[in-house]
């Protein structure tokens, strides 16, 4: 009897010490979001694919979602990321620009054509394959960067409306990077702030315009108080990088756990592109007009296009300046990669448009940039 006893203890102590291995071997991670919960990203986006890593790791690696800034503000994500406050977060180079020089030579290049389907994989690839100092950068800060997105067309959303180039003198505009100088040369004051910072600054006329997508009138309560939008699209922008996961984190993944996570990252680019920055993008724009009361104010095109036209002379100085400043030693060529990229990706999306699409262009993402990257040196 007592030989049984023996062996139930030690039997019992067995199964403990495996279920004690099991919980040390399985990895709890948070995704510190600074944007709302109500945001496609946190909302859709990363719930899918946190759950599909969860599912396809057998319980591995468990991805929990803290939104609103809870963690990190918009410039305190990258810190956040790099400390190991949180094992990822998402960021945006322009609001630490001496941190990720050279991807702020992509996000600071506007684009006044296309939208976020041709400029999400065409900003990524960029910025994957051909910029080898943004990733350098990157591993400088002891940052694993994947996935990442491109805005849709802006407009201005205004509190008086807009309606010609002539109207914008002496408003003051939300520009950091490239729409500063946009805005300077409408005769308008750019004003610097992160995009929760802008809806206050907008309720009390510290803005007189926000430069918004149609989804952040809803998302960011800008439609609340930048009710006339003119109806002209003045660029878009990125990448924001999605998933910015600490690199020690990063290292502990298995090559099989890094190679999918980079395939979930395809994934979600492609449904921030469609489902996000096109599709959402439409149905807000819908949506604060009929709950909002926001306009569409007509646009006096023939100034605009010349404003867009004169702009396009001086933005690439004024970009391979900057990034000089910052350290980058061949700007140029970056920006070069992103056109000639545009140009590619144009191509190859031309038959993608809709929420069917996005499994399509997450296999496209995969196909033509994450499936090229060596993850024993990423």
């Amino acid at each position: 009897m007592r030989s049984i006893m023996r062996k139930a203890t030690f039997a019992g102590a067995a199964l403990m010490a495996l279920a004690a291995a099991g919980q040390a071997s399985a990895m709890d991670l948070v995704y510190g979001s600074w944007t709302p919960a109500v945001s496609y990203v946190n909302r859709v986006a990363m719930p899918k694919v946190f759950k599909e890593i969860k599912e396809e790791t057998n319980g591995e690696i468990n991805w929990r979602i803290v939104a609103g800034g809870a963690l990190a503000s918009p410039k305190g994500s990258f810190q956040a990321a790099s400390d190991g406050l949180a094992s990822a977060t998402f960021g945006i180079a322009i609001y630490v620009p001496n941190l990720v020089p050279s991807l702020n030579t992509i996000y600071s290049t506007l684009i006044f054509e296309g939208g976020s389907i041709q400029g999400t994989p065409a900003a990524l690839e960029t910025f994957t394959l051909n910029c080898p100092s943004c990733l350098a950068e990157f591993k400088k800060i002891n940052i694993a960067p994947m996935s990442g997105w491109t805005t849709s067309q802006y407009h201005l959303a205004c509190r008086e409306p807009i309606k010609s180039v002539e109207d914008m003198k002496g408003k003051r505009i939300r520009g950091t990077g490239g729409p500063a100088q946009l805005w300077e040369l409408a005769g308008a004051t750019p004003v610097s702030s992160t995009l929760p910072e802008s809806l206050t600054l907008l309720q009390r006329g510290g803005l007189d315009c926000m430069h918004s997508t149609f989804t952040w009138l809803q998302t960011f309560g800008y439609g609340d108080y930048g009710k006339y939008v003119t109806d002209y699209p003045l660029s878009l922008s990125g990448p924001a990088i999605g998933l910015m996961m600490n690199r020690d984190v990063w290292n502990k993944l298995t090559g099989a756990q890094k190679t999918m996570h980079l395939k979930k990252a395809s994934w979600v680019s492609a449904a921030e592109a469609i489902g996000d920055f096109t599709e959402l993008n439409n149905t807000f724009l819908a949506k604060v007009k009929k709950e909002k009361g926001v306009q569409m104010v007509p646009a006096e095109k023939a100034g605009f296009d010349k404003l867009v036209a004169d702009f396009d002379k001086v933005q690439r100085a004024s970009v391979i300046k900057a990034a000089k400043n910052f350290g980058v030693a061949d700007p140029g060529a970056i920006i070069d990669a992103y056109k000639r990229n545009l140009e590619k990706w144009t191509k190859l999306t031309a038959d993608i448009s809709g929420h069917d699409d996005t499994d399509k262009l997450a296999d496209l993402i995969w196909e033509h940039i994450y499936s090229k990257v060596d993850v024993n040196t990423y």
